[in-house]
């Protein structure tokens, strides 16, 4: 990975923490769409699944630094009867799927209007 591709990755993953952070988790496939609608990587769904489950992750962290994430982790596996650990799989696992779909289909969204427009 060269630096301009892991500036990009640092910026979009916290772009996704600050706008979870503000917004809420419906940020997510809006930051996805508009980051692959204007960007031409082959490969644009995935980097953004995977920013957003790394935004998603620094914003677990800072919660575990102020608060007993452990401890509602533990309660809630108990509850729904599965280990915490797939806990933090589904948790990261939310924005990267949301974020692989909305960047997949605004990057077909726009190649086809690009496409319409050099044939036209």
């Amino acid at each position: 990975m060269n630096l301009r591709a892991f500036v990009a990755f640092l910026l979009l993953a916290e772009a996704f923490a600050v706008t979870t952070f503000g917004l809420g988790w419906w940020a997510v496939p809006i930051v996805a769409a508009l980051w692959a609608a204007f960007t031409h990587s082959p490969r644009r769904a995935g980097f953004a699944a995977l920013c957003a489950a790394t935004g998603w992750g620094s914003l677990l962290l800072l919660n575990a630094t102020r608060g007993p994430v452990g401890e509602v982790a533990a309660q809630l596996s108990g509850v729904m009867h599965v280990p915490a650990p797939l806990l933090y799989a589904v948790t990261l696992g939310f924005p990267a799927l949301l974020a692989w779909s909305a960047a997949a289909i605004a990057a077909r969204l726009t190649r086809r209007r690009a496409v319409r427009t050099v044939v036209a």
